[in-house]
């Protein structure tokens, strides 16, 4: 067979594998939307509904802490050489590594479906994230780290408490100048939370001199990643001090390797981008004072309450809060006219539902004892049980002797 002809054949069929391929991919997603009673949608109804049913992601959780051997494997010297690549041109120890491997093998193996999910989810954050880290001088592949913290995800929560891309806990954001109160949560705005982590980021870096520490004290807190360097002998780098870590975050660095590797070379292992949605230029910052609600705008501009709250995660409670304060609003770049020219007219809509702004207290925390139930203690305190539950991220009423628990309540009452 003349060998041009010969080449075209091979082309042709690869192409017609990728088509496949795709096809029973969108197969799948129409199967698994169907499951749930809903039709395909447009981008922020699909957002919202994968928000709704992941809304408790974060690094402790099972989408990257999976545990066993992979059912495949991955061509070593491959790796190898694209991990040196990647190294030759970052600040991070991008260099392959056997225990990083083994995670890459398990993405791949169980974790295409996500990882293509994070793909498409990626225009939205990681110009946001480049720009920040730039500014700091800080590793640009650090952009990866949200994806393992949150799943991309700005309304991620773990059950320990932490919010957000970056999965600030209460008193850390605090601590790097994020608000947090009744109406505004910070955490969950894509560029405060990103300038929050960098300064975390950098302090933790000056504290250790070495990038993986630093993501482990990330992770656990400098206080765990002291004991484990004291414990190993007073050793400073990350591989020799990994065992002494507490167990949940030995795979923290591995799985940020991981997903660093699979970012970068994707389409080599066919994860490709599903349901992409648009980046942060595609929407406009407009300055306003509150109190407007959600669905007050909504009512004016071509955007629905729902794309409006993927739009503007910071505001717990769908509302811009007011009077006196001047805020942000974000809302598609082509409906700015429109906002502006409608805006007084939003104000009139409804206002009998705009409730009186009242802020809660600063937190406390509260200790559970022998005997306390979810009742008795929002009793105690003055609050009711869908708030603790709200404050703590609980699913349920289930607590536990000595777990810690978030309230906004009287402090004399503790």
């Amino acid at each position: 067979m003349n060998r041009e002809i010969y080449l075209v054949l091979i082309a042709i069929a690869a192409s017609l594998q990728v088509s496949l391929a795709q096809t029973q991919a969108d197969s799948l997603e129409t199967s698994l939307l169907s499951e749930i009673n809903v039709e395909p949608f447009s981008w922020e109804t699909q957002w919202q509904i994968w928000c709704d049913s992941q809304d408790c992601v974060s690094s402790d959780t099972s989408l990257w802490n999976i545990i066993g051997e992979p059912h495949l494997e991955l061509d070593t010297a491959v790796m190898k050489s694209r991990m040196a690549i990647l190294d030759m041109s970052s600040e991070l120890d991008l260099s392959w590594n056997p225990i990083s491997h083994t995670r890459v093998a398990l993405y791949v193996d169980r974790r295409k479906r996500g990882l293509g999910t994070m793909l498409g989810r990626a225009p939205a954050f990681f110009p946001l994230f480049e720009e920040a880290l730039d500014k700091e001088g800080l590793p640009l592949e650090l952009k990866y780290l949200p994806i393992v913290e949150s799943a991309l995800n700005p309304e991620a929560r773990s059950q320990a408490g932490a919010r957000g891309l970056w999965q600030f806990m209460y008193y850390t954001a605090k601590a790097e100048g994020l608000r947090i109160d009744s109406y505004i949560d910070e955490r969950k705005d894509p560029r405060k939370s990103t300038e929050a982590a960098c300064n975390h980021l950098n302090r933790l870096y000056r504290m250790y001199d070495d990038w993986f520490l630093a993501l482990a004290a990330y992770n656990a807190g400098s206080g765990n990643v002291n004991k484990a360097i004291r414990r190993s002998g007073g050793k400073t780098n990350y591989w020799e001090v990994r065992s002494f870590l507490p167990k949940e975050t030995r795979n923290y660095v591995p799985n940020f390797l991981a997903v660093v590797y699979l970012m970068e070379y994707h389409a080599e292992y066919g994860i490709v981008p599903r349901n992409v949605i648009p980046g942060f230029l595609t929407a406009d910052t407009i300055n306003i004072q509150g109190p407007l609600r959600l669905d007050q705008i909504a009512q004016f501009i071509n955007a629905s309450e729902e794309e409006l709250k993927i739009l503007n995660p910071i505001y717990s409670r769908s509302i811009i809060p007011g009077p006196g304060q001047n805020w942000t609003v974000r809302i598609p770049v082509e409906m700015t006219a429109e906002f502006i020219a409608h805006e007084s007219e939003m104000r009139g809509y409804k206002p009998e539902l705009t409730p009186e702004i009242k802020y809660e207290p600063d937190p406390i925390f509260y200790r559970v004892k022998s005997g306390d139930v979810l009742g008795t203690i929002a009793e105690k305190h003055g609050v009711s049980v869908r708030k603790l539950k709200d404050w703590n991220g609980l699913k349920n009423s289930n607590i536990n002797i000595g777990q810690r628990l978030i309230i906004h309540g009287d402090p004399s009452k503790i």
